[in-house]
């Protein structure tokens, strides 16, 4: 077993460890979320009455579409392109709990939190109304703050204690831990319990309900989007507790790094192997009209190439992508008559040395070095298949085919294998996962601002678990003195 197929062998291990876990801790949180209320007659004692306990999201009609709000306890992703209004959907959250005497932790990432205050003041809320502590502040606490705020400076910090506090604990090693690292926003949202006052000597779980906010988790693997799934598991088994509830922002950014609709691409469903066009092939999973990301969970493989081994391996698609595209493509051809047509900001691979890189398309050269695959077999399930190189001839500008273009997300190593002599192309990278483990997804996505020349939100409740939700989207309007408003969609 080669040392790359080892590493992904005990990581799917740890997963599957851990999605036991998780599967334990819901039952125990199922358990918790109930209770029982004696209802005292004449000649009966008691009677069982199990209720879910709710949280006001702070959104009169989203409260609605809940059922009365979401259950205690949960993890909900608020998932979704930037500008929907995700931040926005926080601040009623954290104002919302703030009212009725709930702490708040507020791990904001994508802004200072006095930026948070601003945007809000905006909306009739107004933060500074409460006592906030900064974690990367330098002052001792004061009393008992209502928010704890941790931006990137607080995680700063706090990777700084615990670098120090491991380097201090165990001669010899040194392990220095980054702000983005997932251990360090799991040490920072425990200090930021301590500080709130709601731990009990000995015991990790907070006595009283806390609001937790992460703006954004996506920050934490944006450069290593392959492990979203398990950042995602190490921090609910770290830090879900049922008396915390989490919103939890993951940022969808439209990719503009794709392909042609007419490009060829390789794909295995239960060892048959078909070619087909990439269009084709990712229309079958969109509406008409509709654009954006999603993940795939039926088993479908494509032909990628290690970037460290050269390799050439069946990975599974985590996701696609399909958008509008208005701009020139770029047709790269190649010798031997290979060629692909990719947008101007999709990168290509090239030989650099004895290892290959990726570039953008608007980077590539002349006599660059493309790898290709080696074209015989290429239908038969259990074929070896090898890596060559081809120079490239030119590359000239082209119309898209359709309207649209398109992408796949390709497990862990990043690329596929597409177009015309099959040539090896970097992929988009999304970071799936959070999804999977929460228990309820707020889904938030704009129609194309270039066709309709206005801006329309909209929102979804994909998943809410222990309660009925609404199953139709509302339309969202972002509204002076107000802030996030729905409207149900009519018929």
């Amino acid at each position: 077993m080669t040392e790359e197929s080892s590493n992904l062998a005990a990581n799917d291990r740890y997963l599957n460890e851990l999605e036991k876990e998780l599967e334990l801790l819901n039952i125990d949180k199922g358990r918790d979320k109930t209770f029982l209320k004696e209802v005292k007659g004449e000649d009966k004692i008691s009677k069982k009455d199990f209720s879910v306990i709710r949280v006001s999201t702070g959104i009169p009609e989203l409260d609605r579409a809940l059922d009365g709000g979401i259950p205690k306890g949960s993890w909900v992703a608020i998932t979704g392109e930037p500008g929907t209004g995700k931040s926005i959907l926080c601040m009623h959250f954290a104002w919302a709990g703030l009212s009725i005497g709930d702490p708040v932790v507020y791990v904001t990432t994508e802004a200072e939190f006095r930026d948070v205050i601003r945007q809000a003041k905006q909306f009739n809320m107004d933060f500074e109304n409460y006592r906030i502590y900064d974690i990367s502040s330098s002052k001792e606490v004061s009393g008992t703050p209502q928010i704890v705020v941790v931006d990137i400076f607080g995680l700063l910090k706090i990777a700084r204690q615990i670098s120090e506090s491991i380097s201090t604990e165990s001669e010899g090693v040194r392990k220095r831990f980054a702000a983005l690292d997932i251990q360090t926003l799991v040490s920072a949202v425990h200090e930021a319990y301590k500080i709130l006052g709601v731990l009990r000597e000995g015991v990790r779980a907070p006595y009283k309900h806390v609001r937790l906010i992460i703006d954004s988790l996506s920050a934490f693997w944006a450069d290593k989007p392959a492990m979203a799934r398990k950042y995602s598991y190490d921090l609910k088994i770290s830090t879900h507790r049922e008396n915390v509830t989490a919103y939890l922002v993951s940022q969808y950014a439209m990719t503009t790094k794709s392909v042609d609709y007419t490009t060829p691409i390789i794909i295995k469903y239960n060892d048959t192997i078909e070619i087909c066009e990439i269009g084709k092939f990712v229309d079958q999973f969109f509406r008409d009209n509709e654009e954006g990301l999603k993940p795939i969970k039926t088993p479908i493989y494509t032909l990628s190439i290690s970037p460290t081994t050269l390799k050439v391996e069946w990975k599974p698609i985590r996701a696609i992508a399909r958008h509008r595209e208005t701009r020139n493509l770029l047709r790269i051809e190649l010798e031997e008559g290979r060629s692909i047509t990719i947008s101007q900001d999709h990168s290509i691979y090239i030989l650099d040395g004895d290892s290959i890189k990726p570039i953008k398309g608007s980077r590539v050269e002349n006599n660059h070095s493309i790898p290709v695959l080696v074209r015989e077999n290429i239908e038969k399930p259990n074929a070896d298949f090898e890596v060559d190189f081809a120079k490239v001839k030119r590359i000239e500008i082209e119309r898209p085919s359709t309207p649209y273009v398109y992408d796949l997300s390709v497990d862990l190593n990043e690329n596929f294998i597409a177009g015309i002599g099959w040539i090896l192309v970097h992929n988009s990278t999304f970071g799936f996962g959070l999804e999977h483990i929460a228990d309820g997804v707020f889904h938030l996505w704009m129609e194309d601002v270039e066709k309709n020349k206005e801006i329309k939100r909209y929102m979804i409740i994909k998943k809410m678990r222990m309660t009925n939700h609404t199953r139709t989207a509302f339309k969202v309007e972002i509204e002076p003195n107000k802030g996030f408003v729905l409207h149900p969609l009519t018929s």
